[in-house]
């Protein structure tokens, strides 16, 4: 008796520490993803990488990286493996850091790019005769 009492104990905490780890299906897969704190993770490397001398910001670009909160894509192709994307809107530029492999390990490739937005397309709606 004891020691089936054991035994469901001992499955069940280890289901609690092997199914906690946030999952999502893409095209009938189901990968393991990335955790809040690790998403905040690739955010704070991304806001380290900007504000290295030499890159394409200005001083007034690279505090506003330091302490606004970006918009983040993931797009997931296998466990923690995909690419992401981490976006910074300002009124005269877009800066986006792309991180992709295998998520905040060595195999984790990145590049960032700048560009200018685009202005508000005005919408013409034909009128009914």
């Amino acid at each position: 008796m004891k020691t089936g009492i054991l035994i469901g104990i001992a499955a069940a905490a280890l289901s609690l520490f092997c199914g906690c780890a946030p999952t999502m299906t893409v095209n009938g897969q189901t990968y393991t993803i990335l955790t809040q704190s690790e998403e905040q993770e690739l955010v704070t490397q991304a806001r380290r990488l900007l504000g290295r001398p030499g890159k394409a910001l200005n001083k007034e670009e690279v505090r506003f990286v330091q302490k606004t909160d970006p918009e983040v894509k993931i797009e997931y192709q296998g466990d923690r493996t995909g690419e992401a994307q981490i976006i910074w809107r300002t009124p005269e530029k877009i800066i986006t850091m792309h991180f992709g492999g295998e998520f905040l390990t060595e195999r984790m490739g990145w590049t960032f790019e700048t560009e200018k937005p685009m202005p508000e397309v005005l919408k013409f709606i034909p009128q009914a005769q």
